[in-house]
C-alpha cells in the first residue's frame, strides 16, 4: 500500500512540476531584437520582389534547415536559393510578413506570424503561417530554422 502511494505522490508531483513550468511564459524579445527583425523581413520581402534568391539564401544561417510545405528540408546557401528561385519562377512577386508573436533567449528569437504570398498583377497566392528562428550572429540576426503552411483549403481534387 505504501508503494502504491508512493507512487501517486511521485506522479502528482511530477505532473505539477511539468504544468508549472509550461506555465512560464518565454521572455519577450527587446524592443531592439524585435525592430531588426521587422527589419530583416521587410528586406526578405524585398529580396522576393526584386527576384533576388540569392539575396534571400544569403540572410539564413549557415547552418539553417528550411521546412517549406510538400517538401523535404533544405539546407545549404544552394539548395535554399533552388528553393527559392522556385518559387520566383513559379510566380510569386510579392510577400507580406506579419509578426504576430516574438519570445527571446539569449542569441535566439522565436517568431510566429502570418504571410501573404502575391503574384505580378497583385492577386494572393497563398496566405498562411509561420515559424522563425531567429539566430544573432557576429551582430546580426539570420534565419535559423524556418517552417510555414498555408491556411488555404485543400485541394479536393475534383
Amino acid at each position: 500500500m505504501h508503494e502504491t502511494t508512493s507512487r501517486i505522490l511521485t506522479a502528482a508531483v511530477s505532473a505539477a512540476v511539468l504544468l508549472g513550468a509550461a506555465a512560464i511564459p518565454a521572455p519577450a524579445a527587446t524592443p531592439a531584437a524585435r525592430a531588426a527583425i521587422e527589419e530583416a523581413n521587410a528586406a526578405f520581402s524585398a529580396a522576393l520582389a526584386k527576384g533576388d534568391a540569392a539575396g534571400l539564401a544569403a540572410m539564413y544561417a549557415a547552418d539553417a534547415q528550411v521546412f517549406p510545405p510538400n517538401g523535404d528540408i533544405v539546407t545549404g546557401a544552394a539548395g535554399i536559393q533552388k528553393l527559392w528561385q522556385g518559387f520566383i519562377d513559379g510566380g510569386v512577386k510579392g510577400l507580406k510578413l506579419t509578426t504576430v508573436d516574438l519570445s527571446a533567449a539569449g542569441d535566439l528569437t522565436a517568431e510566429s506570424g502570418r504571410y501573404e504570398l502575391t503574384g505580378a498583377d497583385g492577386k494572393v497566392l497563398d496566405s498562411g503561417k509561420y515559424v522563425v528562428v531567429w539566430k544573432r550572429a557576429g551582430g546580426r540576426w539570420r534565419i535559423l530554422r524556418d517552417i510555414w503552411n498555408t491556411s488555404l483549403p485543400a485541394p479536393t481534387g475534383q
